[in-house]
């Protein structure tokens, strides 16, 4: 009876044996890490004429770069579109830094207490550098908002007190950073333009066609907010909201894929 009961208790440890399951590299990991890396471009028109369309404010730029912060790393764009003094005709740009990844350094599938606690103690540094990493970005964001955004984007005045509008100099500044070497190293790159597309590049009612024309890379998308005649982006797919609360709404469902 002994042999049989000895028998039972070796089988039985062999079964639980096999179904454990192996560790994984998150199984001791304090949090999941978002992994997507993303650019999002903005054109934001300033101008007097766009005024049928519903102004960014400082709530809306941070949450823009929220959906950065809120999915992994990547760098957050933005151009004035209208008749910005030469300071501010060129890109503004924020940089979101990547969080640390948790990695699995146990070398045993049925790690003894001893190794969980070695993968605690790693886990816990890893924990100290991101809480690092995220106040750094939550500092650079506040810095941003309140020096650049305020003061250049929402504080914005026409050059020499022209009131046009000049999407070509827009266009080829976004042309000009969709250049820049590892923009296809993204994993998704998204091109807002927050105007109603009405080109006046010499005064104020004299509605010229755009000439510059947008040339995205294949991991671009294009999102039109108050666009009025698309004609322009012929051949090119985009998405199309009519106010900001539509845009706003969609990225409410961010997704990377």
């Amino acid at each position: 009876m002994r042999s049989k009961s000895f028998l039972s208790i070796i089988l039985l440890l062999l079964i639980l044996s096999c179904d454990s399951p192996k560790p994984t590299p998150n199984m001791f990991a304090e949090e999941e890490i978002p992994e997507c890396k993303i650019m999002i471009v903005l054109g934001d028109d300033r101008s007097g004429s766009s005024e049928s369309i519903q102004k960014l404010n400082k709530d809306d730029y941070k949450a823009i770069v929220d959906v950065i912060n809120q999915n992994g790393s990547g760098y957050f764009t933005s151009t004035i579109i209208g008749n910005p003094a030469p300071n501010s005709k060129e890109i503004f740009r924020l940089k979101v830094s990547a969080l640390k990844p948790y990695k699995n350094i146990l070398t045993s599938e049925h790690p003894t207490l001893s190794e969980q606690a070695k993968q605690k103690k790693y886990n816990d540094k890893i924990k100290a550098k991101n809480e690092k990493i995220k106040k750094k970005n939550a500092s650079k964001l506040n810095s941003f908002l309140s020096k650049t955004v305020q003061t250049s984007i929402l504080g914005y005045k026409p050059n020499k007190g022209k009131d046009i509008t000049n999407i070509d100099l827009a266009f080829e500044h976004i042309n000009k950073l969709l250049k820049e070497p590892n923009v296809e190293d993204y994993d998704k790159v998204m091109v807002v333009l927050f105007t109603d597309g009405v080109n006046e590049p010499r005064r104020s009612g004299k509605i010229e066609e755009i000439k510059t024309k947008l040339t995205l890379p294949d991991n671009a998308e294009l999102f039109l907010i108050g666009w009025k005649n698309t004609s322009i982006f012929e051949g090119i797919e985009f998405s199309e909201f009519e106010g900001k609360e539509g845009f706003f709404s969609f990225m409410e469902d961010f997704d990377c894929i």
